[in-house]
């Protein structure tokens, strides 16, 4: 089973470089895309019936150029009528969160010729944001371009002004889970797979919507800067 949701994942990053026209090799199972090498590593380990539903919880590592995994790793939960189709959801939701951004940071955005896929730029960082994945109630003040999600984006920028500018060319993540009841908020971050305090700190600050029910939500945010030049 490890092997399929591998091959779904390893389909779902063709597909889109094909979509994106960028051209990529097959190596050993990991593709080469212009100087970078992915690998991917898939935590599984077994389906979970929940009544008539099918649960995938998912854990995907994507190794770039080698590295431990860790910088753009996400779990995903996938749900549905049966296995093949609670797979399909994994992989579809693992896709939208952490792979897409990670492609797009590499020079293969999909939907090119729209002005909405030019990255933004914090701090002198250009910043690709996955898809926000949420669980429960969505409250409407969490979508983008809400004033919530605007100053999300401001408490981003205020630390990764603190980061030191790179030499080279580099890739960061900074990820995102938040849990929301009626009465609390919990706020848990990370920058390159790793929980850092000062994010948490600045993020937990921010007034999180609260819903008519409890919900989740999670977003991965990859950055790329070219170096100084």
């Amino acid at each position: 089973m490890i092997d399929d949701f591998y091959q779904a994942a390893l389909a779902a990053l063709t597909h889109h470089l094909d979509e994106a026209r960028v051209p990529y090799t097959l190596d050993d199972g990991e593709l080469l895309v212009d100087s970078h090498r992915i690998g991917l590593s898939i935590g599984f380990e077994d389906f979970v019936v929940q009544g008539e539903h099918t649960l995938a919880p998912l854990d995907v590592q994507i190794h770039l150029d080698g590295d431990d995994g860790d910088r753009f790793r996400v779990g995903t939960l996938g749900v549905g009528s049966d296995r093949a189709t609670a797979l399909r959801e994994a992989i579809f939701e693992w896709h939208l969160l952490a792979a897409a951004p990670l492609l797009a940071a590499l020079g293969a955005p999909l939907q090119k010729r729209r002005a909405a896929s030019e990255p933004q730029r914090l701090a002198g960082w250009d910043i690709f944001p996955g898809r926000i994945g949420i669980r429960g109630a969505i409250p409407p003040e969490l979508r983008s371009g809400s004033p919530f999600y605007r100053s999300l984006f401001e408490g981003l920028r205020e630390v990764i002004s603190r980061w030191d500018e790179p030499e080279r060319y580099t890739l960061r993540s900074i990820y995102i889970m938040a849990s929301r009841d009626a009465e609390t908020a919990e706020v848990q971050a990370a920058v390159d797979g790793l929980v850092n305090e000062d994010l948490v700190r600045v993020l937990s600050g921010l007034s999180w919507p609260a819903g008519g029910e409890p919900y989740l939500v999670k977003q991965l945010f990859v950055l790329r800067h070219q170096g100084q030049r």
